[in-house]
């Protein structure tokens, strides 16, 4: 019999990811805490519970995208509360790998698997079905849960990192160094900027020459156009640095690099550009000198 598939997490990436699912199965048992992105996704057909434990009474593997830790903390105790053996869990949030490794041990005193699997690549790659998908497993022990004919439906760049939590370890890490690059961007925006020399000039030279990076890049045109509409809010960098703070903190790990970067997001958010795309940093820098 075909596994029942449920999803919680009806956001900007759970959405496009929960309605992949349910072209290929056919249905979908769907939750979220905002009635409005559940009453959307019925209209395509999936099927509405009322609350997480609803999800876990009527789904054999479900699907989690939530906005972080409190949240996959809250609604795992309670699908394993609520759940039965056998069920599978696919956390697809961005969380710390601490907090992967305490629900997959409450998950197997009950018999239910639990696996981090952080996806990137944005709204966009969802909807495509170009994700990369970092899991918390080997590629033996994935295969073996049966989990990639769901997966393929929003992800096609599959790394395995051997054990639960190591999705996300590596997840935070990518981002860590994403977001720093980011404010060395910003600052080398300000010494252009004090030396008379255009934005333009800025990205023709670095782009083409050694100081590139692939975020410098991606955020090019929003800068040059002045253009903050989120694609990744700041406010999702602070909650990722966080996270890199305290693995950081959990493994004894010296990094100095990345609280600078922190503080220049914290400062950000403090001139209330928190709901604005990541790059607003840059401006922040510029601002300040």
């Amino acid at each position: 019999m075909a596994a029942k598939v449920g999803f919680i997490g009806l956001g900007n990436m759970g959405m496009p990811m929960a309605q992949n699912l349910l072209k290929k199965t056919g249905s979908l048992v769907a939750f979220n805490r905002s009635l409005d992105k559940t009453e959307a996704i019925v209209k395509e057909g999936a099927e509405a519970a009322s609350d997480a434990a609803g999800v876990a009474k009527k789904a054999d593997i479900i699907f989690l995208s939530l906005p972080g830790p409190a949240q996959v903390d809250d609604v795992v105790r309670v699908l394993i509360e609520n759940g039965r053996e056998g069920q599978i869990i696919v956390d697809l949030s961005t969380v710390s790998p601490k907090l992967n490794r305490e629900m997959a041990e409450l998950g197997k005193a009950k018999g239910i698997e639990y696996i981090d699997v952080p996806v990137s690549g944005g709204p966009a790659g969802a909807a495509n079905g170009t994700l990369s998908l970092m899991i918390g497993a080997s590629e033996e022990e994935f295969a073996s849960l049966g989990l990639k004919e769901y997966t393929d439906t929003f992800g096609d760049k599959y790394f395995y990192m051997g054990g639960r939590g190591n999705g996300n370890a590596i997840k935070i890490i990518n981002n860590y160094m994403a977001f720093a690059a980011q404010t060395i961007n910003g600052e080398a925006l300000a010494m252009a900027d004090a030396l008379g020399i255009s934005q333009e000039a800025f990205y023709e030279v670095t782009t083409k020459s050694s100081g590139n990076n692939m975020i410098l890049g991606a955020k090019k045109q929003k800068i040059l156009a002045g253009d903050y509409k989120p694609g990744f809010a700041l406010d999702l960098v602070v909650k990722d640095l966080e996270l890199a703070r305290q693995l950081c903190q959990d493994e004894e790990i010296p990094n100095f690099s990345l609280n600078t970067a922190l503080q220049f997001y914290r400062i950000a958010q403090a001139k209330g550009y928190g709901k604005e795309d990541s790059s607003a940093v840059i401006r922040t820098i510029r601002e300040l000198h």
